[in-house]
């Protein structure tokens, strides 16, 4: 069985099961929680950015290090 197949049936399911459930909400609920949404999803790319810029320099360090440690 092809699992990316799975993984985008289980997608837009979800996403079908969503866009269902929000039609049935008052228009301000929907777009509190588009908002909401949003927000969390720019703080995680936010977090992931940091995360990837901490091991960028720790990588960056630890090459430095080792350089330093060749030279002796």
């Amino acid at each position: 069985m092809n699992v990316n197949l799975f993984a985008g049936l289980f997608f837009w399911g979800t996403m079908a099961r969503v866009l269902s459930e929000l039609m049935t909400l008052s228009v301000e609920h929907t777009q509190q929680g588009l908002l909401w949404l949003c927000n969390g999803l720019w703080m995680g790319a936010a977090g992931m950015l940091m995360y990837a810029g901490y091991r960028w320099f720790r990588h960056d360090a630890k090459q430095d290090h080792k350089e330093a440690d060749h030279e002796h």
